[in-house]
């Protein structure tokens, strides 16, 4: 996973209703369950995310993802998205941005469907 190959959309859709510098505001709940995972990217870096959704696009799994800590090249209003791979043993970059887009948007579609169930 190098910087430049981050699939990365802007993105806070968490309903909180402020302005995200990711959660750092004590009245927002929002990542309250976001699990921190460390990524390794092509270099051998390690980089701190929080895993704040996994969903299934098209009978395949897509991992959310946003930056924990300052990461160059990546904002922290961004999400990155991996597919899931249980055959090659982790998470794959999506390639296709048609493809990312319609994930990310099939994402944002189930945050506005979660929030008007609530």
């Amino acid at each position: 996973m190098e910087e430049k190959d981050l699939n990365k959309k802007d993105v806070c859709d968490c309903g909180c209703e402020h302005d995200h510098d990711h959660c750092h505001d004590e009245d927002c709940d929002c990542c309250d369950e976001a699990e921190i995972v460390e990524l390794t990217d092509d270099n051998g870096r390690t980089l701190k995310f929080y895993h704040i959704a996994t969903m299934d696009y098209e009978d395949k799994p897509y991992a959310f993802f946003q930056a924990a800590e300052e990461i160059e090249g990546v904002d922290p209003d961004e999400v990155v998205i991996f597919e899931v791979s249980e055959k090659d043993g982790g998470l794959l970059p999506v390639e296709d941005d048609a493809l990312l887009d319609n994930i990310f948007n099939a994402f944002i579609e189930e945050l506005d469907a979660e929030d008007e169930e609530a």
